[in-house]
């Protein structure tokens, strides 16, 4: 089984989310561009915009709105530190730019040997279908 993230929302009075076994999340950093945080992402600590964040777990993609955060990722968590409440949201409008980017992302990782190598054979079929 691959690695996975716990994922994290927390505020300075509540947890407003603790979710595990997530493959990938995607915000937006306060330069303004979009982050992917796969399993074994380096260490970071940086700002969010506020906006749509989209989290992938077994069950599917989820995507909520979030205010302006402390981002921090350790080894496969990732805890956001914010001070406002999440709120379910539509899919953002260039979600067809972020499929391609996080496909393209995860043939670099493949090709890194970031990811396990059964990866490829995923990749390869998802490839086939668009």
């Amino acid at each position: 089984m691959p690695d996975l993230l716990r994922f994290s929302v927390l505020t300075p009075d509540k947890t407003l989310l603790d979710v595990s076994n997530v493959s990938r999340v995607r915000l937006k950093l306060a330069d303004g561009g979009w982050l992917s945080i796969y399993p074994r992402h380096a260490p970071l600590l940086g700002e969010t915009l506020a906006g749509p964040l989209t989290y992938i777990t077994e069950a599917g993609e989820e995507t909520i709105s979030l205010s302006e955060s402390i981002l921090q990722i350790t080894r496969n968590e990732i805890t956001l530190f914010s001070g406002g409440e999440l709120t379910t949201s539509a899919p953002p409008t260039d979600a067809v730019d972020a499929a391609h980017f996080d496909r393209l992302a995860r043939v670099l990782m493949v090709s890194l040997q970031a990811l396990p190598a059964e990866t490829q054979g995923a990749l390869e079929s998802e490839e086939e279908r668009t």
